[in-house]
């Protein structure tokens, strides 16, 4: 609990004043882009991200934690998550939303979905990644902390195996105690799970995909060698929108 308000607080102080300024002067000049997350702890990485595309697009955040919190609870399944996630989107919609990107993995499964039935461009935040690391790398891998999102990153995984025509599947890691960590607070125990497993996959493994946008800080908690073979999705995000809102058009 500490540790999500200190992270929304954090985000709040820090962007807010800045962030109604740009929406004012640029609302109607700038594409619209909803954010659509289940946890703050994401908050700092994806402002740190669309920091320098601000100048292209207007973005606007939505959270619902409740979500999150449900799947925890109830397990992660498309009747739960298939009409959640179309009232987000109907919402963002009705908040001139020309594009929704939806961060949290657990949801990625479902977003297809959604994405017919809406009159704007619904996007997977972790697609993008998928696609280029394995079709860049060797021997990729993937690493998540959230036990929820280990049925997601493996239907992502052989999606992207079988879209290119790879010989050899993605592995799947889950790093043991680190979300627990998290929920308790303990960042710092979150973190040195997460560097500690990296190191020992990226022993095997030619790049290492973290699954989660929440596990994105910890890569500049690691070497530069290391560094440069760890993918988060915001990686992408650039490449995601040009993309996605060109093919709309």
């Amino acid at each position: 609990m500490a540790e999500r308000a200190a992270a929304f607080s954090a985000f709040s102080s820090k962007h807010s004043q800045q962030g109604d300024k740009m929406t004012d002067m640029r609302s109607n000049e700038l594409p619209r882009i909803a954010l659509i997350h289940t946890t703050p702890l994401v908050l700092p990485a994806v402002e740190g991200a669309i920091l320098s595309l601000k100048n292209k697009y207007d973005f606007f955040h939505t959270l619902d934690e409740a979500l999150l919190y449900r799947i925890m609870k109830d397990g992660n399944s498309a009747d739960l998550v298939v009409p959640w996630l179309q009232t987000l989107v109907d919402q963002a919609v009705k908040g001139d939303a020309q594009a929704v990107i939806v961060t949290c993995s657990s949801l990625s499964p479902y977003v297809q979905e959604v994405n017919e039935k809406s009159t704007v461009p619904v996007i997977r935040v972790d697609e993008m990644m998928y696609i280029n690391v394995a079709k860049t790398t060797e021997n990729p891998a993937v690493l998540m902390t959230n036990p929820s999102n280990e049925i997601p990153a493996a239907l992502l995984a052989k999606e992207t195996e079988e879209g290119l025509g790879l010989m050899k599947p993605i592995p799947i890691n889950i790093c043991p105690g680190a979300f627990d960590a998290l929920k308790a607070g303990d960042t710092d125990k979150h973190d040195q799970a997460v560097i500690r497993e990296v190191d020992s996959m990226l022993q095997k493994h030619d790049a290492v995909m973290f699954s989660q946008i929440s596990m994105a800080r910890v890569r500049d908690l690691l070497a530069a060698e290391q560094q440069a073979r760890v993918h988060v999705s915001l990686d992408y995000l650039e490449q995601i929108l040009g993309e996605s809102l060109s093919s709309y058009r």
